[in-house]
């Protein structure tokens, strides 16, 4: 088990030592002061919460054009095509082992 363990940290170091991993931390830290996403951010889970109980289409519009306003943001546009990157490797690693077993166990 201890060398599970091991692999398993090797394979999470690889991930937080990749470069998107890194920038996504200096992105987020830096959006943490940035009001107008911290704003954006809030307005968003409001309305998001709003569609949910509603399932109301002006709600809908309102909160894709919020999104979309976030995502012309230049710093957020770059911390999520970093985050993608990173949720890739993450999902690679996840493929592989399910792959793995599935070998093993059929």
């Amino acid at each position: 088990m201890e060398k599970l363990n091991k692999s398993l940290d090797e394979v999470v170091d690889c991930i937080k030592e990749s470069k998107e991993y890194k920038k996504c931390l200096e992105l987020k830290d830096k959006m943490k002061d940035n009001d107008e996403i911290n704003s954006l951010v809030k307005e968003i889970k409001l309305k998001q919460k709003k569609y949910i109980k509603t399932n109301d289409s002006n709600i809908l519009s309102e909160l894709n054009e919020l999104e979309e306003r976030l995502n012309c943001l230049p710093i957020y546009h770059i911390y999520t095509e970093n985050l993608e990157k990173v949720n890739e490797y993450i999902n690679y690693v996840k493929d592989e082992l399910n792959d793995y077993f599935d070998k093993i166990l059929n």
